[in-house]
């Protein structure tokens, strides 16, 4: 029942007959003329402005000062690139609202993989135009409308202590199995496969390591799954694992970029280009003082579509640089290569099932109080997370983390919590929060 309610009311909301047309709409756009799209993305971006200046009193400055042109080169001698931390820091002036959700709006977690958990205000037509993108995008892969997918993501879907099939939950409104990732061993792989032969789905929409899970199984048991395309995110896809995805499954890999703040997204085409989409927000790459550069640099976006609270300039932990050539596909959307998300290395629980990157995620949705985390296989049945605390933290903390570990990721981890002072580094910049100590 509680499946039923919960897909029902996201398909009412947010994946309706307004996010399909919206989705044709943009399909239908992708080739105009690059003129055309910044002036398109030039509106997008003073209705943001207009509204940041309005509902953030950090940008209540900028009132009366938002020129007729020269919208690009306005916002960034305006407005200072920065990161999670300032709203972290300065919640008062970074949120409408004084900081409170109101209870129409949508509220987005980032994991706190990287430090505090955040929270992203969002309207519900921001959520519309999220999954019409979305749409756009699997329509690239190949799907078509009325055709299934399974998604084998971090969808809460079943129990953690289910023994017995059924692993996963048939969404007939959004047309998608919804596999649970946290049941997908060996014991289930059979029936999980006899489940999606079943629904005949076209698509897989995965993390990269549950896509190579499943691809692993699908070898070694030969259940025969077979599909168009595979859509992948929210981890780094690695070569190695889209050419094991690809050669089990029968079809390519087009994985995209996005995130919780919503205020980037990069989707993969035919041809294996990263487009950067210039109507879900305003794409920068900026050097160490927030200036664009055409090299390496950090990834920056402004909000252009969720008006409730817009992200003007905010730096992610990504890195990347534009491409040189456009791509062959034709469209016109802008193109970026050599992109570094986080780093993370592959960590088992007492079974010794490998545990998804992704999924560790979700133990530090919600707790507070965490300035920077590091999960640690350190011996065959000990894990260790590392917490640099912030203020506020205590036991209390550590213990909803243990327990989010328990309920959300696995029962079978052996999980100590350790506050530790710092976690350095790579030589990159970047740190390893998901890391392997005792397989090296």
């Amino acid at each position: 029942m509680g499946n039923d309610f919960t897909y029902a009311i996201r398909g009412l909301v947010r994946e309706n007959a307004i996010a399909a047309r919206r989705a044709s709409e943009l399909v239908a756009s992708e080739r105009i003329a690059p003129a055309e799209l910044e002036r398109r993305q030039d509106a997008l971006l003073r209705r943001s402005l207009e509204a940041a200046a309005e509902r953030l009193p950090a940008y209540a400055g900028l009132r009366g000062r938002i020129p007729a042109s020269g919208l690009r080169e306005f916002l960034r001698e305006a407005v200072p690139v920065h990161g999670k931390e300032e709203l972290l820091a300065q919640r008062e002036r970074y949120y409408p609202n004084g900081g409170r959700a109101r209870w129409w709006w949508s509220v987005g977690r980032t994991s706190g993989s990287t430090g505090t958990p955040l929270e992203v205000f969002r309207s519900v037509d921001s959520a519309v135009w999220e999954h019409a993108f979305h749409l756009q995008h699997w329509r690239w892969a190949g799907l078509r409308p009325g055709e299934w997918q399974v998604v084998l993501r971090g969808d809460p879907v079943v129990p953690l202590e289910r023994q017995d099939p059924p692993f996963w939950y048939a969404d007939r409104i959004g047309r998608q199995l919804v596999v649970s990732l946290r049941h997908l061993t060996p014991r289930a792989a059979g029936p999980i496969g006899q489940a999606i032969r079943a629904c005949g789905a076209m698509q897989l929409r995965a993390y990269p390591s549950a896509a190579g899970v499943l691809a692993q199984f699908n070898d070694e048991l030969r259940l025969g799954l077979r599909f168009r395309s595979i859509v992948t995110s929210s981890e780094m896809l690695y070569p190695l694992q889209r050419e094991r995805i690809e050669a089990s499954f029968g079809a390519r890999v087009f994985d995209f970029y996005g995130m919780a703040e919503r205020n980037a997204l990069a989707l993969q085409c035919e041809h294996g280009a990263l487009h950067v989409h210039p109507g879900y927000s305003m794409v920068e790459i900026v050097d160490a003082d927030g200036r664009p550069t055409e090299g390496e640099g950090h990834v920056a976006g402004t909000t252009l579509r969720n008006l409730t609270m817009p992200l003007l300039r905010y730096r992610l932990g990504d890195t990347a640089r534009w491409a040189r050539q456009a791509c062959r596909c034709g469209r016109s959307y802008p193109v970026i290569e050599n992109l570094s998300g986080k780093v993370e290395e592959q960590v088992f629980d007492l079974d010794g099932r490998a545990v998804s990157p992704s999924l560790i995620t979700f133990a530090f949705k919600g707790v507070a109080h965490i300035a920077r985390a590091q999960v640690a296989q350190v011996a065959a049945d000990a894990w260790e997370v590392r917490v640099v605390p912030g203020p506020g933290w205590c036991e209390a903390d550590a213990r909803a983390l243990r327990q989010n570990f328990e309920q959300q990721v696995s029962r079978r981890l052996a999980l100590r919590v350790q506050t530790v002072a710092a976690i350095p580094n790579l030589a990159s910049g970047k740190y390893k929060w998901v890391t392997q100590e005792w397989r090296v």
